[in-house]
């Protein structure tokens, strides 16, 4: 199997990893036929196995040194350019911000190419590439599955529309969902409506449209979820590289906005995803924004705290029905180390299973016929933290209770984090449940732009994703209006939308502007992702007497792109004239006016 593209296992219900590997991963892997396997980067892969073949294929390809625990991203759904100052900005003449000249990178459920927001008064595209990776080709080796398609063909396919043909015979990609088109809507919209304009209205577009994980669809069916979209982490990270390299070769700056996210990983930006995008956000003119998710009022996370050697905590579980496979993984910060009980809503008990590295256990619950399955990671492969991975089948409703108790104890802290809401039934959830730090991943990680949001009046919705991160980095950055957007939608025409994703979208496309002002108009070439994000912090409204800055809930303030201007007018100042009604100052040989 030399690759994904010719491997029939990626395509049905087969499980795929994300592997670290160092050495001829690439050759190993060929030669294993129970599994294929393709490179993303220079040390990161991808596996397509079963689960009961893992150990035996860490054996046989001697070059992984680590495979990564799978994860559920799901989408993060809610004028744009009448918030936050933004139109202040894009009006000033002497600026003239529309994001020209900026490409806007987005890993999501793809793009309507037909709309008419997303083409230029010439009737040509504003999208520079799609890489669709749901569609199976063999023939596109610049991809490890799905098909690239360039801005000639997706020209050629909007004339073939204009004239009657099917547009979807040259370039089949399709935005089935419409997530991404809305998204991409509050990004740039040219404002052919006449109703909104996006923010960066003149930014083009590079679109990696997300293959939704098989797996995952029947694991969600077989729990009897309703449909909604669940992505690998693979897919993501190698989206994320895809969009990178584009930005490198045509030497373009980029935004990369990211509409995905999950619940399940340690939340201190150290898994190998998030690593990832730490590592990418010190290259210079590509900046990372992320939108926190919608996981503040689920009731997915539960905390506390072990106080000695032997002592117990317990956690409850609400399950309201059956469920056919349920997994979740408990978080013992390093150097603490605890053994877990898992009791029925029965009273039968699992008893507590010593910790040991690798250790597995399996039970069998003779009342309720649940199946238990505890394997521990103590240290895990890149935090050092202790990780018990607890896998229930045939889970039946009621109360569970899940026990640790302390084998070693310093500060005795510990985590849980379910699976995202939108994959549970209703009303699963922790009976004491612990809002904060209930941001999702990858809006963990370093050196990216984190933006939580807020509702009508600058409300804070309980949904948004709350910090900080589990080793108290400083997430959420910014907060900023994420309810009752008006966007775009596939076929045209408008529709309101909410959530973590759309405040996201709302400062993407200001980082597009930020851009252009710096890297196009060359007035700041070492713009970068921690420069942006410290202009954008630095400009945050705190005015807000309710919070103590930075807050769990909004950061370092309500997002400003006015007042973010005035931080950079301060930096590049020149002969400053006073004016009640404008900031006036020039910058070498360039005027800039900007109202107060």
């Amino acid at each position: 199997m030399p690759n994904l593209k010719n491997c029939n296992l990626y395509y049905i219900d087969s499980p795929n990893f994300l592997v670290e590997y160092r050495g001829s991963f690439k050759e190993e892997i060929e030669k294993v036929p129970y599994a294929c396997g393709d490179i993303i980067t220079e040390n990161i892969g991808i596996v397509s196995v079963s689960y009961e073949h893992l150990d035996e294929l860490v054996k046989d390809v001697p070059s992984i040194i680590f495979i990564d625990p799978r994860s559920m991203y799901v989408l993060q759904d809610i004028s744009p350019s009448n918030v936050d100052n933004i139109n202040n900005i894009k009006i000033n003449p002497y600026l003239n911000l529309a994001g020209t000249g900026v490409l806007v990178g987005m890993v999501d459920t793809g793009i309507d190419y037909l709309n008419q927001e997303f083409i230029k008064e010439d009737g040509t595209t504003r999208i520079e590439s799609i890489w669709d990776q749901s569609i199976q080709d063999t023939t596109d080796t610049s991809v490890y599955i799905g098909k690239t398609f360039s801005r000639e063909q997706i020209n050629n396919a909007i004339q073939a529309s204009k004239n009657n043909q099917d547009p979807y015979q040259i370039v089949p990609s399709k935005d089935e969902i419409g997530h991404g088109t809305k998204m991409a809507g509050i990004i740039g919209a040219r404002g052919y409506n006449g109703e909104f304009q996006g923010v960066a209205h003149n930014c083009e577009f590079v679109i990696v449209k997300l293959f939704e994980s098989i797996n995952f669809k029947n694991r969600l069916q077989s729990n009897r979820i309703e449909y909604t979209p669940v992505y690998n982490a693979a897919e993501v990270l190698g989206a994320i590289d895809y969009l990178k390299n584009y930005s490198i070769r045509t030497k373009k700056p980029m935004v990369i906005y990211i509409g995905v996210g999950t619940t399940e990983g340690s939340h201190d930006g150290n898994n190998l995803i998030s690593r990832y995008i730490t590592s990418i956000g010190s290259l210079r003119g590509i900046v990372t924004v992320i939108g926190v998710g919608n996981e503040g009022a689920s009731g997915g996370h539960a905390s506390g705290v072990i106080r000695a050697v032997g002592d117990i905590a317990t956690v409850q579980l609400r399950i309201p029905r059956e469920i056919a496979y349920f997994a979740f993984d408990i978080w013992v910060k390093k150097p603490n180390r605890a053994s877990a009980n898992i009791i029925s809503p029965t009273g039968e008990s699992s008893k507590f299973i010593e910790a040991s590295t690798k250790k597995v256990q399996q039970i069998k619950y003779v009342f309720t016929d649940t199946r238990l399955t505890v394997k521990y990671f103590s240290p895990e492969h890149y935090t050092g933290h202790e990780v018990i991975n607890v896998v229930l089948e045939s889970i039946k409703p009621g109360i569970w209770q899940i026990q640790l108790r302390g084998e070693y104890i310093s500060s005795g802290r510990f985590d849980i984090w379910l699976p995202p809401v939108k994959t549970l039934p209703p009303d699963t959830n922790f009976l004491e449940s612990d809002p904060y730090i209930t941001l999702t991943i990858p809006s963990t990680a370093r050196k990216v732009v984190t933006v939580a949001y807020f509702g009508v009046n600058n409300a804070l919705v309980a949904s948004s994703g709350k910090g900080f991160n589990s080793n108290d980095l400083i997430n959420p950055d910014i907060i900023t209006t994420g309810v009752g957007i008006l966007t775009t939608k596939v076929g045209g025409g408008i529709v309101t939308e909410s959530g973590s994703s759309v405040a996201a979208a709302v400062v993407a496309g200001s980082c597009a502007l930020l851009l252009q002002w710096g890297i196009v108009e060359k007035n700041d070439l070492t713009m970068y992702s921690t420069k942006i994000r410290s202009y954008l912090i630095y400009g945050a409204d705190r005015s807000n007497a309710v919070y103590r800055y930075p807050s769990r809930d909004v950061g370092y303030g309500s997002f400003d792109l006015l007042r973010t201007f005035d931080i950079i007018s301060r930096t590049f100042r020149r002969n400053n004239v006073q004016n009640e009604e404008f900031f006036e100052y020039y910058y070498n040989r360039l005027f800039i006016r900007i109202p107060r």
